[in-house]
């Protein structure tokens, strides 16, 4: 780790050209030196899931400390590189935990009232330290990083691609799955509350990390208020969609199955909010993998047309394979000259240092696995659902 240390000034000359050259640090990633390698032929347009070609790192650091600040970073790896590697990666091995899986074999068809395909596009730690005793050396150190690579029409694809390996898996194992034309025409479907568009969401889901994420739904089957991943009172709305949910499974004869899978790319940890530390850090590393926040609701509807709900939760399913980079964008830290020149003249020993980078991915590899992802998080699914039914 690259350590600066805090150097008292000298005189108040020096005191005062610290304070003027006092400028933000510069971005640090660069281009991949052999990207000529791997880049097309004169004339010739790259290719359309191309990355930038950068380097990068794959996990970084703060930390900070009574007498010092410093970053680093680790895993040097190449954007162009990754462009080159295979675009396919094998099913996910996804393991659910169920609740009350019996009324899955209550009703002969199956109705998938929507599929919540959620991509973490941000994501953000901080830790504090507060000093101990007489000495009050606040410290605070953040880092922020934010997906590139992922368009808005990738991950729209990927939600009806991954909508339509469900329905293509449950069929194969011999279920009848219903076409959204035709139960979507019932009454009690038809009312269902439905988002016209992506919907966002952000909170603390694993970790002392908080995560911001962008939830898509099939094109023909868009997002049920609810079943977004929303938070607060957002979530609320699906208690609406429970009761249409039962009286539709009783007069369509099917179970009705809405699965919600988050994927992730980054893990990070930090020391938290210490009072009587006078020292804080935060990692970052990227990882792609199914956030546990993933699960599957479920509802049968009885004769009388009650909603009888049940789900899966998962513990989550992470892969070591590469997929991108972290790039430093900024660096928000507060000046090291300026923070001596604030407490040689009394005030309080503070220092925050806010770190700021792109994860940035290679297109195809985080197309792969996606794929990956969501081909094993419904493979699971129909398996629960086959042993649910004494398959």
């Amino acid at each position: 780790m690259r350590l600066t240390a805090f150097r008292p000034p000298w005189g108040t000359a020096a005191l005062a050209a610290a304070l003027l050259l006092a400028l933000p640090g510069a971005a640090s990633s660069q281009a991949d030196p052999f990207g000529a390698l791997y880049s097309p032929q004169p004339g010739t347009a790259p290719a359309k899931d191309a990355s930038s070609g950068r380097t990068g790192s794959t996990s970084v650091s703060g930390a900070v400390g009574r007498t010092y600040a410093g970053a680093d970073a680790s895993g040097r790896v190449s954007l162009a590189q990754l462009d080159m590697m295979p675009d396919h990666a094998p099913p996910f091995s996804v393991a659910l935990q169920g609740h009350a899986t019996r009324y899955l074999a209550n009703r002969p068809k199956i109705i998938i009232s929507g599929y919540t395909l959620a991509f973490v596009q941000g994501a953000t730690a901080s830790a504090f330290g507060g000093g101990t005793g007489l000495d009050t050396s606040q410290r605070r150190t953040q880092i922020a990083t934010r997906l590139v690579g992922l368009t808005d029409t990738m991950a729209q694809d990927m939600a009806d691609a991954a909508y339509g390996d469900l329905v293509a898996q449950l069929r194969a194992a011999g279920f009848e799955v219903l076409d959204p034309a035709g139960f979507q025409a019932s009454e009690q479907m038809s009312g269902v509350a439905r988002y016209s568009a992506p919907v966002g969401g952000q909170g603390i889901i694993d970790s002392r990390a908080t995560k911001a994420w962008v939830a898509y739904g099939p094109r023909a089957l868009p997002l049920i208020k609810g079943h977004a991943f929303e938070t607060g009172m957002g979530a609320v709305a699906a208690s609406g969609a429970l009761m249409r949910f039962g009286r539709a499974s009783r007069d369509l004869d099917a179970v009705i199955i809405s699965p919600r899978l988050l994927l992730d790319y980054v893990d990070m940890e930090s020391t938290g909010q210490r009072t009587y530390s006078g020292s804080a850090s935060v990692d970052a590393e990227l990882r792609f993998g199914i956030n546990p926040i993933s699960k599957v609701d479920f509802v049968w509807g009885n004769n009388g047309g009650g909603a009888m709900p049940g789900w899966f939760t998962t513990k989550g399913v992470f892969t070591p394979q590469p997929f991108g980079i972290l790039a430093q964008t900024a660096d928000r830290s507060d000046s090291i000259a300026t923070h001596n020149a604030l407490v040689s003249i009394g005030f309080g020993s503070v220092y925050r240092q806010s770190l700021v980078y792109d994860a940035e991915v290679s297109p195809k590899r985080y197309a792969a696995l996606s794929r990956a992802a969501y081909q094993g998080f419904n493979a699971a699914l129909v398996a629960e659902i086959r042993k649910a039914r004494g398959q």
